[in-house]
């Protein structure tokens, strides 16, 4: 299967009174899945967190940081997706082993989202380089799809009103894995509006959600179905504005020098237990990359700490 461009598009309807992002992933996304020996029903949800993240994430011109989580569940403990504003993407996952193959038995590999995230909570976090304030949204995963947890999520964290379609799937034989999304919000009216013109958005508004809701799966990830054409197809009537596309790139900004500077704030005595056979071994969890510090370079940590 040849996969498409990891790209997100945005676009303006309404008189640029409605802004959307269509976002297609293929092989960067299957990048970040292969740095990994994840079960299928981890990459899956992985897979669609890392969609949702990047449709969120990539509205803004602000340099920053852009993290969407789901975090405190009992068996998937955590999924966690980080977006850079330059389209750098990564993520990784953490669960209980054993209780999701007993969920996995019981359930003929078919577990819903609730049985895999109980008790889960979702997180969502700015941090931008040029702001001291650090914005953050934390409501309870609820909703049988990851779609409706994020429509709860924008209502119970004060949003702007927001539709999102998802869709994933994976090929038969290479089991790659294709990921699109579409994601509408209305923006504020201008303080000068009249009430007849925001009661004409409100109407607007809807109409823009129902025709975003005759998107099918297959449409959404056929990949011989151009994206501008896909939305012309769907907002051809609402006076749409597609604006040049953005790539989406997997890629870790772990670095050697970081984990320095992290071991740094330890202990003498806490590296020194850090120590197995005569050396210090640190795994990303994100790259799966692992770095090494032998007992010279451990002893430089330890001074440059001092």
């Amino acid at each position: 299967m040849k996969l498409p461009n990891d790209i997100v598009v945005p676009f303006y309807i309404d008189e640029a009174q409605v802004r959307g992002r269509l976002v297609r992933l293929g092989s960067e996304l299957n990048q970040i899945l292969v740095n990994h020996s994840y079960p299928p029903i981890i990459n899956r949800y992985l897979a669609e967190l890392v969609t949702i993240g990047v449709a969120l994430s990539t509205d803004t011109k602000q340099e920053g940081l852009f993290t969407l989580q789901i975090t405190g569940g009992q068996i998937i403990k955590m999924m966690v997706v980080d977006v850079t504003s330059e389209g750098e993407v990564r993520a990784c996952a953490k669960w209980n082993e054993e209780s999701l193959n007993i969920l996995l038995e019981g359930t003929n590999n078919s577990p819903s989202l609730r049985e895999l995230f109980a008790n889960a909570f979702l997180v969502f976090t700015i941090d931008l380089v040029n702001k001291d304030d650090r914005y953050q949204a934390v409501v309870e995963l609820t909703g049988s799809t990851l779609s409706e947890c994020m429509h709860h999520f924008f209502r119970q964290s004060d949003q702007v009103p927001t539709g999102l379609v998802v869709g994933t799937q994976t090929d038969a034989i290479s089991e790659d894995y294709l990921a699109a999304s579409i994601i509408l919000q209305k923006l504020p009216p201008s303080s000068d509006f009249s009430e007849e013109k925001i009661e004409k958005e409100i109407d607007d508004w809807f109409t823009d959600l129902s025709l975003l809701g005759t998107v099918t799966k297959q449409e959404l990830l056929d990949k011989n179905l151009a994206p501008n054409t896909l939305l012309y197809q769907l907002f051809h009537e609402r006076n749409i504005r597609v604006l040049p596309s953005r790539e989406i790139v997997s890629k870790c900004y772990c670095s050697r020098q970081r984990i320095e500077e992290i071991l740094s704030n330890f202990s003498e005595s806490d590296l020194t237990d850090m120590i197995i056979d005569g050396k210090i071994s640190v795994t990303c969890e994100f790259c799966n990359e692992t770095q090494i510090f032998n007992k010279t370079e451990i002893d430089e940590i330890v001074q440059f700490g001092k």
